[in-house]
C-alpha cells in the first residue's frame, strides 16, 4: 500500500467534526478552508503529523494490500479530528461541550482494528512479503563464562 492513496483528505477529516467547519460568521460550510478554525492549510499539517503515529506501529506498511486503504484513511482522519478538537478547544474537550471523547474512542477502535488486520498481514510467519523471520537471543540472554562461579554461594546458617 502507498501511504499516499490512504491519506486523508481536508474534507475527510471534516466529516468527523462537521460542526467545526465554520466560518467567520458562524456559518457551517462542510469542510476547512482560509475562512475557518483552523484553516485548511493547518488541518493538513496536522493530517501529515497524524500518518507516522500510525505508520511506526504496522512493520512493512508499504506490503499492506490497498484494500485497507480505506481503513488507513478513517484511522488517520479520526486522529486527526481529535488533535483539532484538543489544540483549537481545549477548554472544551476537557468537558462535555466537544465531540472529543467519542471521537477518542472511535479513534481508538478504528486503530485496534486496522492494527490487528495490519498486523497480521505484515507479521505472518514470512513477513507477509515472501521474507522469513529468524529468531535471535539478544546478548542479555547469553550467560558470561564462567557465571555461576563469579558469584559467592549463599550460606545457610
Amino acid at each position: 500500500m502507498n501511504i499516499g492513496d490512504g491519506r486523508p483528505s481536508v474534507t475527510d477529516v471534516a466529516r468527523r467534526i462537521r460542526a467545526r467547519t465554520k466560518d467567520a460568521n458562524g456559518n457551517e460550510i462542510g469542510t476547512f478552508d482560509d475562512e475557518t478554525r483552523p484553516t485548511s492549510d493547518e488541518v493538513e499539517e496536522i493530517i501529515d503529523a497524524c500518518i507516522p503515529m500510525l505508520t511506526m506501529r504496522v512493520p512493512m506498511m508499504q506490503t499492506l494490500p490497498c484494500s485497507l486503504e480505506g481503513g488507513f484513511r478513517g484511522v488517520i482522519a479520526l486522529a486527526a479530528a481529535c488533535e483539532i478538537e484538543k489544540a483549537y478547544w481545549p477548554e472544551q474537550a476537557r468537558s462535555d461541550r466537544s465531540a472529543y471523547q467519542e471521537l477518542l474512542a472511535e479513534f481508538l477502535d478504528a486503530r485496534a482494528a486496522f492494527l490487528e488486520v495490519a498486523g497480521g498481514i505484515t507479521t505472518s510467519p514470512t513477513g507477509g512479503a515472501g521474507s522469513a523471520m529468524i529468531p535471535v537471543g539478544s546478548w542479555t540472554s547469553i550467560p558470561a563464562p564462567g557465571f555461576p562461579d563469579l558469584w559467592p554461594q549463599p550460606t545457610v546458617t
